[in-house]
């Protein structure tokens, strides 16, 4: 028995699940978000064992926001993706593309303007980051299930807040103008 706490991997994976699960995704819901409509969306467990979520919400003008969430084995980090596109022809739903290859969404020169929430977002000098989707240090199971609990409020308020974030976007990156399958129908 070691001096310091340690959690079994598939629990440190499930557990920022839960959070995810039962605090991000409902926040995102709220918003107006859905789970993401193309064929191959990723909702869940990944090839490689990971966690992904997708989730799309159709805004007026035929503007896409899209949000990844991505939860990996090997670290503490709940990671969240967010991107914008602008849609033509325009779209009345996002049901008109439950059929359509979504892949070009993920890939560049679609990904160059991703954001990271709570990475990529900031003005000023990394140095001064001191509030991240990631499960602070502990050292008792104790410790363990409050760095748990401050990570789920702050993934719960960001998403909640996610209209913010996409303010914050549109600050930082112009709207790519895309095909309904992601694919550049101008350049910016």
């Amino acid at each position: 028995m070691g001096l310091l706490y340690s959690v079994p991997p598939k629990k440190f994976l499930e557990d920022r699940k839960n959070i995810v699960a039962g605090q991000g995704i409902p926040a995102l819901n709220r918003k107006g978000f859905e789970k993401a409509p193309f064929p191959e969306s990723l909702y869940g467990r990944n090839n490689l064992g990971d966690l992904t979520y997708e989730l799309c919400r159709l805004d007026a003008g035929s503007v896409l926001d899209f949000v990844t969430i991505h939860i990996s084995r090997g670290d503490s980090w709940i990671k969240v993706f967010l991107n914008v596109f602008k849609l033509h022809p325009a779209l009345d739903s996002l049901g008109q593309l439950k059929q359509v290859d979504g892949m070009q969404f993920r890939l560049p020169p679609n990904s160059v303007t991703e954001m990271r929430l709570r990475i990529d977002d900031y003005k000023g000098m990394p140095l001064f980051r001191t509030t991240e989707h990631k499960l602070g240090p502990y050292h008792t199971e104790r410790g363990y299930q409050k760095s748990l609990a401050e990570l789920g409020v702050l993934i719960a308020t960001d998403l909640e807040n996610i209209d913010a974030f996409i303010k914050r976007w549109h600050e930082m990156h112009t709207p790519l103008e895309t095909d309904w399958s992601g694919k550049q129908v101008g350049k910016n």
